[in-house]
């Protein structure tokens, strides 16, 4: 009767030895925002400003920069809307001057780079080929405003790489 008391048991050791595996303690997961998007409006010298709409692909496992879309819609210029499109890859990198700084830097496969600078809100303030900000008729910083959600978590916007 020993040995029948003995198989019984071991099933029963064995969901206790599972059970106490599994109440282990929980890991912090960190999310990667794989797509974001921006909207805004960029001063422009001939025109009303230019409607810009910039979408940013990031790598699904390593968070690292990966590819970018720029559409750019110049509101009421001289001889009616033009419109840009361009892509290509971008980097994030510090500021060389102030390394609080972040940069994201958009190489297009045909054209020049564009510089931009992320804010503590997630949204991007769009900068000049020096790196200064670019801002609006009343000195006001042009940014272009996140559309894509931000999760809920604890750390800053990921443009503090």
């Amino acid at each position: 009767m020993r040995p029948l008391s003995a198989i019984r048991t071991l099933p029963l050791l064995g969901l206790m030895l599972l059970t106490a595996c599994a109440s282990g303690p929980q890991t912090e997961v960190d999310y990667v925002r794989i797509t974001e998007r921006f909207q805004g409006t960029a001063p422009c010298a001939d025109c009303q400003g230019v409607a810009t709409d910039l979408l940013l692909k990031r790598d699904a496992l390593t968070g690292a920069p990966v590819d970018f879309y720029l559409h750019e819609t110049r509101i009421d210029a001289p001889g009616g809307q033009r419109v840009n499109t361009s892509w290509g890859r971008w980097e994030s990198h510090r500021d060389v001057t102030d390394f609080s700084r972040s940069l994201y830097v958009l190489l297009p496969e045909a054209g020049d780079r564009r510089l931009y600078q992320p804010d503590d809100s997630g949204n991007l303030r769009i900068l000049d080929t020096n790196g200064q900000v670019l801002s609006d008729d009343e000195e006001t910083a042009t940014t272009l405003k996140r559309l894509t959600p931000q999760l809920n978590d604890s750390r800053k916007p990921f443009g503090n790489d």
